[in-house]
């Protein structure tokens, strides 16, 4: 008879080990789409970054290129 409950019991762990498991993955594969915007959000900011650049570098020119009063 304590056999059979410390089947049961052992059966029981495994479940909730695999469940565990599979809740973690699933986690894991969440985290993994997040840290992809977050690496596209990035390349995003670097182009907004080099537009800026180019535009302040249009404007210095301009301003420099305007008569002085």
């Amino acid at each position: 008879m304590i056999w059979a409950i410390s089947v049961v019991l052992a059966l029981a762990g495994l479940v909730l080990l695999a469940v565990a498991a599979w809740r973690l993955l699933g986690g894991l594969n969440e985290l993994k789409s997040g840290l992809g915007r977050v690496q596209e959000r990035a390349g995003q900011v670097q182009d907004l970054q080099e537009r800026l650049n180019e535009t302040m570098a249009e404007v210095q020119r301009t301003t420099a290129a305007l008569p002085e009063k």
